[in-house]
């Protein structure tokens, strides 16, 4: 495997940038046209709709792939926080989302990661701090990536599951049951994204913020209607979590939404997509997939390739 290492998409060189006024203002006003546009079309439209709702699900986590007011991980922390990338014809390796660790051969990103034009995820590295330091990171092929089939019909389920042609040495992280889940406050949130608001800044370098719980389903009886349509997400099978300038990111998508169980931290989400109504990009709080009621998808791709969870 040729290891040339980069990121050649807009928005995904992990450099940092000399500060443009001009270029600035360009980017901004880009992006909120862009997300005007649809959050406009939104309200044109029924609210109670369902299969308009999981329609602009799909629309926003591809829109704003979206960590902000965290920081920098010390080295040797959440080794099993990953880069996920797309090998190119030339060679280079284009880093683009982040993924965890859940078994030494199973790696969990979002789906969106890996939809169209996007291709399917061919390599992680794991047990690195940064994008342009991999010379002790340990990089696998991916044997193959395979997404929820509910994904592009409902929005929902924004999950991907890569089988690794090889187990990785890095140890891996376990997934946080239900139970432990509900009785949490908080998520510590990691990934490789975008530590500015506005721009590419910060991309490829690993950072945590810890950012609150705002929105879970702990009961079936539980009345999660007006927080469903105000932020268009799904309590079923997503968490709301963050706001306040504590968020996730552009590069976040798919990285690892932990709770800390004393001496013990397991995963329980992933991160999917900004609020419905975001006033920015980045900063105001996230959707995250549950990955306690993927379980069963979970287990099913890895059953597909005789790998078991327990």
């Amino acid at each position: 495997m040729n290891q040339r290492f980069g990121c050649t998409s807009a928005g995904c060189t992990g450099k940092e940038e000399s500060f443009d006024p001009m270029e600035a203002h360009r980017r901004l006003a880009d992006k909120f046209n862009a997300l005007g546009s649809l959050l406009t079309s939104y309200m044109n439209e029924a609210p109670l709709d369902r299969a308009l709702r999981n329609n602009h699900a799909i629309q926003l986590a591809l829109a704003t792939a979206r960590i902000i007011g965290g920081t920098p991980v010390s080295k040797g922390e959440y080794k099993d926080c990953c880069l996920i990338g797309e090998s190119l014809p030339n060679g280079i390796v284009q880093w683009n989302c982040t993924g965890v660790l859940v078994h030494p051969q199973i790696v969990l990103t979002a789906a969106h990661c890996h939809q169209p034009p996007r291709v399917t995820a061919s390599v992680v590295a794991l047990s690195c701090e940064s994008m342009n330091h991999l010379k002790d990171a340990e990089v696998i092929p991916a044997k193959i990536s395979v997404a929820h089939p509910k994904y592009l019909q409902t929005g929902l389920h924004d999950i991907s599951v890569i089988i690794l042609k090889k187990p990785a040495t890095t140890p891996p992280c376990p997934l946080a049951t239900t139970n432990e889940l509900k009785s949490s406050q908080q998520l510590s949130l990691v990934g490789f994204g975008n530590s500015d608001v506005y721009s590419t800044r910060g991309f490829g370098e690993k950072r945590h913020v810890q950012v609150d719980i705002i929105g879970i389903r702990k009961d079936p009886n539980d009345d999660l209607d007006a927080l469903e349509i105000k932020y268009g997400f799904e309590s079923d099978v997503e968490i709301l979590a963050g706001g306040l300038g504590f968020d996730s990111c552009n590069g976040d998508s798919g990285g690892p939404a932990y709770i800390d169980l004393g001496p013990q931290r397991k995963v329980a989400a992933l991160t999917s997509r900004a609020f419905r109504g975001a006033s920015k990009p980045c900063g105001d709080g996230g959707i995250y997939t549950r990955t306690d009621v993927e379980l069963d998808f979970i287990s099913h791709v890895a059953g597909s390739y005789s790998i078991s969870l327990n």
